[in-house]
Formats: structure tokens, sequence, C-alpha cells
């Protein structure tokens, strides 16, 4: 019996746990964990920079309120120069694609999308660097004249009103659920939409379809709701009204009045011409400024033609407080490339030279 209690005493003397090692292995796990966690912790932020680094550097810039635009640098300049934002002095400050041969080049509320329509008459959509094309409508329209084609965005971005044979359409911006807002009469069409600052209205011009230069005699301005219905008839006078652009708080709309630029109120009344001896070969397509002090527009005086032989024109901005036109130094070609403002100090151009 004294043998094999001291076998057991050995046993057990072998196997009984030291609970001074114990207590040192615990502290050396602790460690080993709380490096473990230092370790992780270093290394996920270190990630998160990363990451973050890469979106600025890769991340579009925002000039001039308008998002999304590429690189200002650097600019196009052999003609045709293609979409630019310029300032009023008419210096570049941001390329914008291409879009070279295409008119009516419109950006979106947001700054991430160029509505256009192609030289057959097609609306098309494209990321701010010419990229992402897509075809919104088929080809085979027939309004291939002056001053009738067009693409406007609502103000919201989800929806484009385009002019197609002769009619006013409303889709959807990816292209889905068009809609026809106008019934013209036959011999007649209805161009160049454009959508009212608060979205509910539609400002067109509608006369003979014959495609003449400045609009047929019998061009007049209407507005339509973009629910439908019955148009309404803004002017009266037979004086080849067309190209209507609305003041930003919708109260007024400026068009092209024969020669002259003309302003009429929404409701139709109080119809009068501004900057009348200041304006001369035009005003096409007027566009008016965000803060409503200036009317940007375009005018051709007969002697200027590109290297295809459509016409150039100048682009120039009417100060309504002082009547001052002011020349930018800047042509497009035809007055399907109207301006459009982006800020109440920049206007986005398809620049010629």
């Amino acid at each position: 019996m004294a043998e094999l209690k001291e076998v057991f005493e050995m046993v057990t003397k072998q196997t009984e746990p030291d609970q001074d090692s114990w207590k040192q292995q615990e502290q050396r796990q602790r460690r080993t964990t709380r490096n473990r966690r230092v370790g992780a912790i270093v290394l996920v932020a270190a990630m998160i920079a990363a990451v973050v680094l890469v979106v600025v550097i890769s991340r579009p810039k925002q000039e001039n309120g308008v998002a999304g635009h590429p690189s200002a640098s650097p600019f196009a300049t052999t003609p045709p120069i293609g979409a630019q934002i310029i300032g009023l002095d008419g210096t570049p400050i941001q390329q914008v694609g291409g879009f070279f041969g295409d008119s009516s080049v419109t950006l979106s509320p947001d700054g991430t999308t160029i509505a256009y329509v192609t030289p057959t008459g097609q609306v098309r959509v494209a990321g701010v660097d010419g990229n992402n094309e897509k075809a919104l409508t088929g080809t085979g329209n027939v309004n291939l004249g002056d001053a009738m084609n067009h693409v406007s965005w609502s103000p919201d971005g989800s929806q484009l009103a385009y002019a197609w044979d002769g009619e006013i359409y409303l889709m959807n911006a990816d292209g889905s659920n068009k809609q026809r807002l106008t019934h013209t009469a036959a011999g007649n069409g209805s161009y160049y939409p454009v959508f009212s600052p608060d979205g509910s209205t539609i400002a067109y011009w509608s006369g003979a379809s014959t495609g003449e230069d400045g609009g047929p005699p019998n061009a007049e301005i209407y507005t339509i709701p973009v629910t439908g219905g019955a148009p309404t008839r803004l002017t009266h006078d037979r004086s080849r009204n067309i190209e209507p652009g609305w003041s930003p708080d919708g109260s007024q709309i400026a068009f092209k009045h024969g020669e002259r630029l003309g302003v009429i109120r929404a409701d139709g009344s109080g119809q009068h011409d501004v900057a009348a001896g200041a304006v001369n070969h035009g005003p096409w397509a007027p566009a008016w400024s965000p803060d409503g002090s200036m009317i940007a527009f375009l005018v051709y005086d007969g002697s200027e033609r590109a290297v295809d032989g459509g016409p150039l024109m100048q682009v120039r901005v009417l100060t309504l407080a002082t009547g001052e036109v002011t020349r930018l130094h800047v042509r497009v070609e035809t007055d399907w490339n109207g301006p459009q403002w982006t800020t109440d100090t920049t206007l986005l151009v398809n620049r010629y030279d």
C-alpha cells in the first residue's frame, strides 16, 4: 500500500497544473489577442483610407455648380470643338464629350447626362464624357427643317420632351412610356418643346410643316399641360414666332419674334419686344439665365459658314436691366445648337470654334 500511495502522489504532482505557469500563459494569450485586435484595426483603417483616396482621385470634378463633368482640360481647339461649358467671356471651362454633328445638346438637371438629337432626328442620351450612348427613339423622324427638333429635360430629370414627325411627345428619361401630347392639324406641325420650370407645362411653336428658314409665316407660340389636353395659343400676330424659352420663375416666355426678341407672359398677355435696337439677325434659340437677369441667344448675319456649308451663328447675351448685348466670340453651327445655362455665369454650347 505504501508503494501505491507513492505512485499516486507522484502522478498527482506530475499532472497538477502549475498555477504560476497558467497565469503567465493567460497573460501571454491576452497580449497576443490584444495585439491581433490592434493590428486588425490598423489594417482596416488603412484599407478604408486607400478606398477613400481612390474615390477622391477617380471622382469627376464639380465645377461651377455642374456635377459630373470630366476634367476641364485638355480643351478641343480644332473646329468643330464640340460641347463645352464656357464663361460669359467665351472662355472654356469644361470639355463635355463630343457631340460634334448632333444638335439640341442639353445637360440633365443633375449634371450627369446629355440628351441630344442626331442628324437623322433620333433622340439619344450619353454621359457627359460622351460614353454610354443610348438611343431613346428610333430613326425616321421627318422633322429635318429649321427650328423643329429639340429635346428638353423635365426639372426633376425624370422625363424628356421632344418633337417627332410634327408632334410633341413625352417619355421617361430611359426612353420608356412614350406619350403623344399634341394632335396638330394636317399641313401643320408642332415643334421645339421646352419644359416649364415647375414641370407642369410644355411650351412649343406650331405652324406649317414646310421647314422654311426662320419658321413659317403662321408660326405661333403655344403651351400644353404635360398631362395632355387642349393647347393654349399665346401669340396671334403671324410674325414667325418660334423657339420658346421660359423665364426661371415660369411667368414669361422669350421667343424669336421675327427678327426681334419677343417676351410674353405665360397666360398670353403683355407681349413686347426687348432690346429691339440691339438685336440684329436673330435672335435664335433664346434661353433665360437662372437668376432671370439675362437672356442668351444666337444671331446669324449671313456671312459665316462652316466647312460643310452650315450657318455659323454667334452666341450673345442680353442683360435685361441695361439692354446691353455682349458677344461671346463663340460660334455654333445652326440654331439647333442654342445655348443652355448651367449656372448664372456659365453656358453649355455645342461649339464650332
